[in-house]
């Protein structure tokens, strides 16, 4: 019964790596300069961020942009450090920029000292940028290209891991750039469905306004939006080429965190946006993407659930013969299997397909690499780490978000 369910699941796999190398040919057209350039608003949302503000203001002031067209709208939301002390004083620094700072007089959360400083904005289009990420020089004038088109609401760059320095934070950059690259391809077909809240995702402000600013209540709120932004038929598009640098948690018990709170948002607005499931008028969005998105986890917790059975069984019976059996310990570990053997031995409705996709997840590797301008041999060790552990780790970060979602715990920032 198990060969047959790892079947399916590989012949769908199989399928979707397909879907997506189809894609790879859909390359959008080249985006007109802009006549006039927008003004900007950016906010950064500060809640005890004094080690990395000045940083960042840092790199936006390097933005390659018209200094008169750009706004920095710092939020302090009641942090116990020097953030706030430090934002006046980076205002003071910085005199020839447009920098407001304002304060919470009680902690409100994320989406609330963004919609403040929404609240604020003069800007013709409007971003957010958290306070620990430092944005590439020309990445804003990439992203302000997309907003010729009425029909895009927000366009998101390319957000890469800054300088990770334990096993933690290589193995997140793996993530990044793959995460990208499906990004691009998700971009290229209209299903883009994600703006990441602390990477300098672009939006028209009066869109924004218009739908309601981010939502204070719930978890992630840069899915939210970008799921309410195609419910009211805006596109959100993707420029590999703005890049943002950003710090990804350096432990477990940070990756623990963050994991927990990004799966328990994807499942409350998923089910938030529900009616959007196989809804005609939205597309492939919502005839393909968006199911799609339920049904690679599902795969993700089904595989990784079948494949520990199996290994645990196996495990069981050697043991339970070496114990019972004499010499069959010893016997069993030195019986190599001759290639004939180990070739007649497979199932090949189970193997064939594992092999093919393989061999195309690698080739996608290589143009997730090559595309988002990343030296594929530096990562070559630890992609073979993040590929061995990833599937299991995040089938538990997946279950505890859902025992958590399910017991109704408290929902943190």
């Amino acid at each position: 019964m198990i060969q047959y369910v790892l079947w399916v699941v590989s012949f769908i796999s199989l399928w979707i790596t397909l879907v997506w190398l189809n894609v790879l040919v859909i390359e959008p057209g080249r985006l007109p300069k802009p006549r006039t350039l927008p003004r900007v608003t950016i906010a950064l949302p500060c809640y005890n961020r004094a080690s990395g503000l000045a940083r960042t203001i840092r790199s936006l002031t390097e933005l390659q942009y018209p200094r008169k067209l750009l706004q920095f709208i710092i939020v302090d939301d009641c942090s116990q450090d020097t953030t706030l002390a430090d934002a006046k004083r980076l205002q003071k620094t910085y005199p020839e920029f447009s920098v407001l700072v304002l304060e919470h007089a009680r902690n409100r959360g994320k989406a609330a000292a963004v919609n403040t400083a929404l609240s604020r904005a003069t800007g013709e289009l409007f971003a957010c940028l958290d306070a620990d990420t430092l944005v590439h020089p020309d990445a804003l004038r990439h992203l302000v290209a997309y907003f010729a088109d009425l029909r895009v609401g927000a366009a998101i760059g390319q957000v890469k891991v800054d300088e990770p320095q334990n096993i933690y934070e290589k193995l997140q950059r793996v993530e990044y750039i793959l995460s990208s690259f499906i990004r691009r391809l998700w971009s290229n077909m209209s299903t883009l469905f994600v703006a990441p809240g602390g990477a300098l995702s672009l939006f028209k402000t009066e869109v924004l306004k218009g739908v309601g600013g981010f939502a204070e209540a719930g978890l992630t709120e840069d899915l939210e939006i970008a799921l309410r932004l195609k419910a009211n038929g805006y596109d959100v598009r993707m420029e590999p080429r703005a890049i943002t640098y950003t710090k990804v948690p350096p432990s477990w018990t940070a990756l623990w965190r963050q994991r927990i709170r990004w799966y328990r948002g994807f499942v409350v607005n998923h089910l938030k946006y529900r009616h959007l499931f196989f809804n005609r008028a939205h597309g492939i969005f919502g005839t393909f993407q968006l199911p799609l998105n339920v049904l690679s986890v599902s795969l993700l917790l089904l595989t990784v659930l079948l494949v520990s059975y199996g290994s645990l069984s196996d495990l069981f019976e050697t043991l339970y013969r070496s114990l019972t059996i004499k010499g069959y310990f010893l016997n069993h570990l030195l019986d190599f299997p001759s290639v004939k053997e180990l070739l007649l031995g497979q199932n090949l409705q189970v193997t064939l397909p594992i092999i093919i996709g393989t061999a195309l997840g690698a080739y996608m590797i290589v143009l997730a690499h090559q595309q988002m301008q990343e030296r594929l041999l530096r990562n070559l060790h630890h992609i073979g780490l993040y590929f061995l552990v990833s599937p299991y780790v995040t089938t538990v970060h997946w279950v505890s978000a859902l025992m958590h979602e399910t017991l109704r715990t408290r929902r943190k920032w």
